[in-house]
């Protein structure tokens, strides 16, 4: 196999030379997760005082010019491993934060935030104080409504919330934090990645390690959830409690209205009511995989991907559709190491009459947005023109 090539940047001067190894991560474990700073820890020679160039805030970039892939950084700290003597041996840690670290450090105080579409609302409101030359970007101006209030506090704490509420997801990549609305998610399916076994295939990735997670905290029967300007709301599922006890969590959201808040806790009941559903962790190496087709993908904001697997004892093929929420990556002269961390595609599901994923009703009686009309001696069941999903018609 090809082995990742990297290129580390201090502003346009190549580092990559200093380098001993690095660290990284972004995103989260869980869809339950708030999006956390992402990190990228640089372990350099630093026996003539090369840290010492390094300074607050300064820009750093990681690029894998085989991929397409890079992301910015900014340098946060400095460690010093100063050993006796001359310092021969001496070395340092450079620990820089991405965009979302950033945005943990911007604070606002007493800012009047408009109602509108909850990203709509995160780029309106904060793009300017982005760091030079990045920007929020969006995918849709996002399918909940965001209430009107004056806010203080970080525009990562504001994210959150808004992102809570959206039920979307979120990618930083380049020079940018990219938000998808949780109907433009439809639009990222099918994935091309196959996470299986063994990849013997264009696109299909051998995974070296695959933890196949089910009874975990996803599951939930019960729900409260507090907006920040209407009463909170409650949802429960009398069937999950009666089998499994109570599993419950709260949410806080930016919800506008007490109905808004109440499809949003009857829709985490629901969609997540199934403690078999599983999420993976899954370990791939440029031991045993070209890593560029995945490094791709991430770079272009395409998270879905397939992962096959057989449970011990079995012989059958499952496959699952997840998408990524996080990955983190360990990297040594040797070998490039990744995580990545996934939860199930149908949590993001929310139902529509017109998903070429999730599925369809349609036919040439029922028309999606449009007045049904039934006569059941004229119509049969007919899904040929399904497309990817499955179709309700007659």
């Amino acid at each position: 196999m090809t082995q990742q090539v990297w290129l580390v940047q201090r502003g346009v001067t190549d580092i990559t030379a200093q380098i001993q190894s690095m660290q990284y991560s972004t995103g989260r474990r869980t869809q339950f997760d708030s999006w956390s700073p992402g990190s990228l820890v640089l372990s350099i020679r630093n026996n003539s005082g090369q840290a010492d160039a390094y300074t607050l805030n300064e820009q750093i970039t990681l690029s894998s010019l085989s991929s397409g892939f890079y992301q910015y950084f900014y340098v946060q700290e400095v460690l010093y491993n100063d050993l006796g003597g001359l310092g021969a041996g001496s070395t340092a840690t450079i620990i820089c934060t991405d965009l979302i670290g950033r945005m943990g450090r911007i604070q606002v105080f007493e800012q009047y935030l408009n109602t509108t579409n909850t990203l709509l609302q995160l780029s309106n409101e904060f793009n300017s104080l982005m760091p030079t030359g990045t920007s929020i970007n969006l995918n849709g101006d996002g399918d909940s409504i965001a209430a009107a209030e004056t806010y203080t506090g970080t525009v990562l704490n504001r994210l959150n919330l808004n992102m809570v509420t959206e039920q979307g997801w979120l990618s930083v990549t380049d020079i940018g934090v990219y938000l998808y609305a949780r109907s433009a998610i439809d639009d990222l399916a099918p994935g091309t990645i196959v996470f299986a076994r063994q990849g013997d295939g264009i696109n299909q990735m051998g995974d070296s390690d695959i933890k196949r997670i089910a009874l975990g905290s996803n599951y939930l029967n019960t729900c409260t959830v507090i907006p920040t300007t209407v009463a909170q709301q409650n949802a429960s599922d009398a069937t999950g409690i009666a089998a499994y006890g109570y599993y419950g969590a709260e949410f806080s959201t930016v919800d506008n209205t007490i109905q808004q808040a109440d499809d949003f806790a009857t829709w985490q009941v629901y969609s997540r009511s199934d403690p078999a559903e599983t999420s993976f962790q899954i370990s791939v190496s440029d031991l045993a995989n070209e890593l560029d087709p995945l490094l791709g993908e991430i770079y272009l904001n395409q998270p879905v991907v397939t992962v096959s697997y057989e449970k011990p004892g079995s012989e059958t093929d499952y496959v699952s559709a997840q998408i990524i929420q996080g990955w983190s990556m360990s990297v040594t002269p040797s070998a490039t190491y990744m995580e990545i961390y996934t939860s199930p595609l149908t949590y993001t599901n929310f139902f529509t009459l017109d998903s070429s994923t999730f599925g369809r009703l349609g036919g040439s009686g029922v028309t999606y947005n449009a007045e049904i009309f039934y006569n059941q001696s004229d119509y049969t069941y007919n899904d040929t023109t399904a497309e990817n999903a499955g179709r309700l018609g007659w």
